[in-house]
């Protein structure tokens, strides 16, 4: 397997707790949809491939419910004594060496649009921040090879601080229509402008993926298996973090592997855990890859939608998403 297409990965801060909200921000219902599961599936949908959430204040309950978004999760221990830089530096030391361009976006920015996560993949520059009524807004996108120098930024107004210390040069402001970018979920009043904002916003398609031959042996919960298992190094520690059995587990390996006649996990027996296993390069090039067709198809569909229904292009504003 071959991949010359840009890794685009995403690291979602969602560790601390919520201060002007009643309620517990991050799983906040919104229409029936969780803040931390939208700002998720906005990502996913736009074509993003490695989406890492940094959870910490009640991190159980956010990971339990998210679990089969196929994202990794790592977790700010310290969440109550440490800011947002250092908890963006957890989830950019995992992604180092994984992805060639990264979003950063806390959890309380959840009605960007997928355009504008789009808009900001046209650009070239090392720092991309989309700006909206002269507001600079969220998702901000990098080049990975600006991790080393953000790592290392011990200086002042955290992770603004960080990127502020970047050239000029580098940076694009880039203007998007998109008022859901520059506001905050912050306090319960907020909430209900952003949900009226969202309902203002066109259908979307959602699209579902099986690779098969005689039956399916390739999907959505084989790739979210496969991530967990790049990520924690045990099949075992894998199968406990998406809920299914370990000999389920197992057996969605065997088809995959079977299906594409080649090795995607390498394993070392012994333990009671089952030993070590990490995925083979090809095991991560079809994990990609994988994503790449889902968004294709989905891109395809949302076309297709907007053709046969009469309605307008896609992509063209925000978008909310409905079951077809």
């Amino acid at each position: 397997m071959s991949v010359q297409m840009p890794r685009y990965g995403a690291v979602i801060v969602a560790a601390g707790k919520s201060t002007r909200m009643k309620e517990f921000k991050q799983m906040m219902q919104i229409d029936h949809m969780a803040i931390a599961e939208r700002v998720v599936k906005k990502f996913l949908h736009a074509g993003v491939q490695d989406v890492v959430m940094i959870t910490g204040y009640r991190a159980d309950e956010i990971e339990k419910a998210l679990k089969k978004l196929g994202i990794v999760f790592l977790r700010n221990e310290k969440y109550e004594t440490t800011q947002m830089l250092d908890s963006a530096k957890i989830g950019l030391r995992y992604m180092e060496g994984h992805c060639d361009r990264i979003y950063f976006c806390p959890v309380d920015v959840p009605f960007f649009s997928e355009n504008t996560i789009r808009l900001e993949m046209t650009r070239k520059e090392n720092l991309v921040f989309p700006i909206c009524r002269n507001r600079i807004g969220h998702p901000i996108l990098f080049d990975a090879a600006l991790i080393p120098d953000i790592l290392e930024y011990q200086g002042p107004r955290g992770l603004k601080g960080a990127l502020d210390s970047f050239s000029a040069q580098t940076t694009c402001f880039l203007p998007v229509s998109d008022e859901g970018a520059v506001m905050s979920a912050d306090t319960p009043r907020d909430a209900e402008y952003l949900k009226k904002l969202e309902n203002d916003q066109k259908i979307h398609v959602e699209s579902s993926i099986s690779i098969a031959l005689e039956k399916p042996f390739f999907n959505r919960d084989t790739v979210t298996l496969l991530r967990q298992i790049d990520r924690l190094g045990s099949v075992h520690e894998a199968s406990d973090r998406t809920g299914i059995s370990y000999s389920k587990a197992w057996q969605l390996i065997r088809d995959a592997e079977k299906g594409f006649g080649r090795q995607l996990v390498e394993r070392s027996a012994g333990g009671k855990s089952g030993g070590e296993a990490h995925l083979t390069k090809d095991g991560r090039d079809l994990v990609f890859l994988y994503g790449e067709l889902e968004f294709r198809v989905q891109r395809y569909a949302q076309q297709e939608y907007c053709n046969i229904f009469d309605t307008e292009k896609p992509f063209s504003k925000n978008v909310t998403k409905a079951k077809i």
